[in-house]
């Protein structure tokens, strides 16, 4: 689903992930606003958008006060790591890219991607 978006900037950003998703195997991308509101979410079944959507917007936050009290720049990624999964929020000002993946070995790949796409979903977003 995506939000209140012009119509060349919904294509835009569906182009973008599905770059990032042919780069790197995910269960699940998302583009969340820093509130929470999805604007670009697409998972494997089972997944509860607006959950997923509220906790990236929390686990950002979290990770942005966090930076902020150890003083160690702004806040690049939050990386959560299971025994059998992971989930990257990559930090974009106003804007969130959530994207998780059940294959524990494609992380690193898949924070480089994140990262290097991350400057075209926000000139997207914000243009």
């Amino acid at each position: 689903m995506i939000g209140d978006l012009a119509p060349e900037k919904k294509n835009s950003l569906l182009g973008i992930l599905r770059e990032i998703s042919k780069e790197c195997s995910l269960g699940a991308i998302a583009v969340v606003s820093s509130e929470g509101q999805e604007l670009a979410f697409f998972a494997e079944k089972g997944t509860d958008q607006v959950i997923m959507s509220a906790l990236a917007s929390a686990l950002n936050s979290a990770g942005q006060q966090t930076v902020g009290q150890i003083k160690c720049g702004s806040l690049d990624q939050v990386i959560i790591k299971g025994t059998e999964g992971f989930v990257i929020l990559q930090n974009l000002d106003r804007f969130i890219v959530l994207a998780a993946s059940k294959d524990i070995y494609s992380l690193a790949l898949a924070m480089n991607v994140l990262g290097r796409h991350a400057k075209k979903v926000y000139q997207v977003l914000t243009s």
